[in-house]
């Protein structure tokens, strides 16, 4: 072999032991670079799926948001229909159960006379009832005192009287006569046996 150059500071050995040191640096640096590529790209992978991931919650989230925006007008309507089933149960919890007062209190008028009618009627939850009976001749209102203090007639209140009497003017109106009472009902129960 030629030597076309000289090296005076190292010897042949040192440099050969020199080269093989490069040689493996060179190796080791081509094989971080390789390292440091895959990391890059597995890096960049993940990036990208949770990238994909963001993007399909963001448009779940954006569809939600308007089923939510849509159903809106529905939620209004089951909260108003929760407070009419509250407002519902406590009128339950306060109902005079009247409808079985008022057919007792008229099946009795209907027995007394034909021509009594039925005008005012209230009842509270204690059986507190105050009502107006109408007439339209004067043979009517006769016949319906008579009944009033009969048993069949008096059997249904456990205190019954005559708040007020009225006699209306002649030809205004049907009803001549009105008697308002007031008093208290017996329990049901207590009239079917």
């Amino acid at each position: 072999m030629k030597k076309t150059k000289l090296n005076l500071l190292t010897n042949r050995e040192d440099y050969q032991r020199i080269e093989g040191i490069f040689f493996f640096v060179r190796i080791l640096f081509y094989l971080q670079i390789v390292v440091l590529i895959g990391i890059v790209v597995i890096f960049f992978a993940v990036l990208i799926n949770q990238n994909n991931g963001i993007g399909d919650l963001s448009n779940q989230k954006r569809v939600l948001l308007e089923t939510l925006k849509n159903k809106e007008n529905d939620e209004a309507k089951l909260l108003y229909l929760q407070d009419k089933y509250q407002d519902l149960s406590t009128f339950l919890k306060e109902d005079a159960r009247s409808l079985p007062y008022y057919n007792l209190l008229n099946s009795a008028l209907v027995k007394s006379t034909e021509s009594a009618i039925l005008k005012v009627f209230s009842i509270s939850k204690n059986r507190d009832v105050a009502f107006t009976v109408a007439f339209g001749d004067i043979n009517s209102l006769l016949s319906f005192f008579r009944f009033i203090e009969s048993d069949e007639f008096l059997k249904n209140f456990e205190s019954v009287s005559l708040k007020s009497f009225s006699a209306l003017g002649e030809g205004k109106t049907k009803e001549n006569y009105e008697l308002a009472f007031t008093g208290r009902f017996i329990e049901l129960h207590e009239t079917k046996n």
